[in-house]
């Protein structure tokens, strides 16, 4: 496969999520991304959730089930295993970045002074380069440096945790890597901006993003007018949530569905007539959008209560029929069957390297003329060190005291 980025060549100096899933892009769309590891490997490896069932069971031939995780955010890359604990364990990597657009790091500021890998080391060794960092809390500010993941810099400090759920309950917890892959579609932007104006200019870039300040993007919304008026936004419990045409209800089958009507059309007679109570468009407590809100929690149960009624494919029937907005609260194993996700192409088909076929997540994006699409499965630890190498243009005895010296593996 080719690609928009077919010629580009990054490394990638990153472990866990954020950075690494945005290699993974980087290489959906065609980069040749060189992944560095310790000798140990990537702390990723083998972290993913136990599958269900028998922890032996794979989803094709025999053997160990693959690494979820760990291809889903390294997919398509080249390894090669280096200790930056040596000083020719640097070097080997100032090497590679020599002949690399796009240096991609997540390592800490500490790390990165230690091991020679700041932007200006990187472009001392290569002044076109982009060199693109995420940490939790950005490059600057007394929080510059703070060690973080997605769960502290992101929904925690970011202030997330505090919009969602009912009011008085604990701050709930987010699904792993939501936020380091959001963080990383942010990244993504910066580096195709940067590698833009590299090519324009010539002058290498630094993209910097953090958990942080992406966190705030996509609550932007509520911060845009906390702004203005410096207030928390109000949660409600669900009993008196004021307007029931954007909330959730469980369906008779003990499913539940999802209703998003704000406005502007009006489609509460619709609602009415598809839950068999006309008789509420007569009600003077529910007659208007401000009486509903006065008396939500009555509302929400004679809601609670018509919607018990019947099954969620009922109502799936009656609702499309009605025109009204809404959609299933899907478990993954529905989200998984969904055929709209199949025709979207939201899946794509791999093979581990003992054979073993399987499914991973593709990019969030296709292109109309373009190849995006999965190269292939995460590299085993230090799979294509020697090729790398010579690459570089060391000779065979060069490479092979590397190896024999522990500097790379």
């Amino acid at each position: 496969m080719g690609g928009p980025l077919e010629g580009t060549r990054v490394l990638e100096v990153a472990n866990m999520i954020a950075g690494p899933s945005a290699g993974a892009l980087l290489a959906d769309l065609g980069a040749d991304v060189i992944k560095v590891e310790p000798p140990t490997g990537d702390i990723l490896r083998g972290a993913h959730r136990p599958l269900e069932g028998d922890a032996g069971s794979t989803d094709g031939a025999g053997g160990e089930p693959p690494d979820a995780w760990w291809h889903l955010d390294n997919r398509g890359k080249r390894g090669i295993a280096v200790d930056l604990t040596i000083d020719d364990g640097v070097g080997v990597v100032h090497r590679l970045a020599a002949g690399c657009d796009v240096v991609l790091t997540n390592l800490t500021d500490d790390r990165r002074a230690r091991y020679r890998l700041t932007a200006a080391d990187v472009h001392s060794v290569n002044p076109a380069a982009v060199y693109a960092v995420v940490t939790g809390y950005g490059a600057v500010g007394p929080e510059a440096g703070r060690p973080a993941y997605d769960m502290t810099a992101f929904f925690a400090r970011g202030g997330l945790s505090s919009l969602i759920g009912e009011p008085g309950a604990p701050p709930p917890m987010f699904r792993p890597g939501q936020g380091d892959h959001t963080t990383a579609l942010a990244l993504l932007a910066g580096i195709l901006a940067a590698l833009r104006e590299r090519d324009r200019t010539g002058t290498g870039q630094v993209v910097d993003v953090s958990l942080y300040r992406v966190a705030a993007w996509t609550i932007a919304s509520d911060l845009s007018v906390s702004l203005l008026d410096g207030a928390q936004p109000p949660r409600f419990t669900r009993q008196r949530w004021p307007n029931p045409l954007t909330c959730r209800f469980r369906c008779a089958d003990d499913r539940w569905l999802a209703l998003c009507m704000p406005g502007p059309r009006d489609f509460w007679p619709a609602f009415c007539v598809a839950v068999d109570r006309a008789h509420w468009l007569d009600d003077p407590r529910f007659s208007t959008p401000a009486a509903r809100g006065q008396h939500a929690e009555e509302l929400m149960a004679a809601c609670d209560e018509a919607l018990a009624a019947a099954d969620r494919d009922t109502w799936a029937q009656r609702f499309d029929a009605a025109g009204l907005v809404w959609a299933p609260v899907h478990t993954l194993p529905e989200v998984v069957a969904d055929p709209q996700a199949e025709a979207l192409g939201v899946w794509s088909g791999l093979e581990d390297h003992d054979g073993t076929p399987f499914r991973t997540v593709s990019a969030p994006f296709e292109l109309s003329t373009a190849e995006v699409g999965v190269r292939g499965p995460a590299p085993r630890l230090g799979e294509h060190t020697r090729a790398l190498l010579d690459e570089t243009g060391l000779d065979a005895a060069t490479i092979d005291d590397l190896l024999a010296r522990g500097v790379v593996s």
